[in-house]
């Protein structure tokens, strides 16, 4: 006698009230890649507004040196482990906090940056910023989500030493694991604040998550996924 057909086992989402089918996901049919935007890693400062209760962006527990989600606000400590997965470097431009903020375009190069901000009508309250977009998984509460590592201005050092520790491995850039730091530093005028370091952990040691990894790569590569630029970078 043939055994009989083995079901799948449908897992139920913690909290998902019984009433409601764990395996629809109706109302989702027309978003497609090309509709989602991937949240920054965002890196808290003394004066950062995660840090003041009468802020929007306040978050509680959050203070200097930690590392948060800009979307879902989640708090990831002082270091966190991250999969490097695509590397862009650009030319964003943005309006000054103060003047209202506000993200006003993102160009390949610096002289086609410079020229679309001579024809906005608030240049002057407006700055060209070489920005390295690091598309990565960020690994955390034992599962990897999607990211990006935004370094610009003083976070550049960072950037370069990310991209040459990449460079020293073997295989495909996101092959390997590396752990992302806030350390403490000092300006040129001696103001002490937090910026971002990178160590080699290892190989990427299971295929479902190189293979989430690989799929990060293909869709930024081919333009479907992007960085979320609601909120202004550090």
């Amino acid at each position: 006698m043939a055994a009989a057909a083995k079901k799948d086992v449908v897992v139920r989402p913690e909290g998902m009230p019984t009433f409601m089918d764990p395996q629809t996901n109706r109302g989702n049919e027309e978003v497609g890649a090309e509709d989602l935007t991937i949240p920054r890693i965002g890196l808290i400062q003394d004066l950062s507004p995660q840090r003041k209760k009468s802020d929007p962006e306040y978050i509680e527990g959050a203070e200097e040196g930690m590392l948060f989600n800009t979307v879902s606000t989640v708090l990831y400590g002082e270091e966190v482990p991250v999969i490097p997965c695509y590397f862009r470097r650009e030319f964003a431009i943005w309006k000054d906090r103060k003047a209202g903020g506000g993200f006003r375009g993102a160009f390949g190069d610096e002289d086609t940056a410079n020229m679309a901000l001579a024809e906005l009508e608030d240049g002057d309250q407006c700055e060209v910023i070489e920005t390295a977009q690091h598309f990565v998984l960020v690994g955390h509460a034992d599962k990897w989500d999607e990211a990006v590592v935004s370094m610009s201005k003083s976070k550049m050092k960072a950037h370069r030493q990310l991209n040459s520790l990449v460079r020293m491995q073997e295989g495909d850039r996101f092959a390997h694991i590396y752990r992302m730091k806030a350390i403490p530093a000092q300006n040129a005028a001696g103001e002490a604040y937090f910026n971002l370091a990178f160590s080699h952990m290892g190989w990427v040691d299971t295929q479902e998550v190189y293979t989430r990894a690989n799929e990060l790569y293909e869709a930024v590569k081919a333009g479907k996924k992007d960085v979320k630029r609601d909120d202004h970078q550090d």
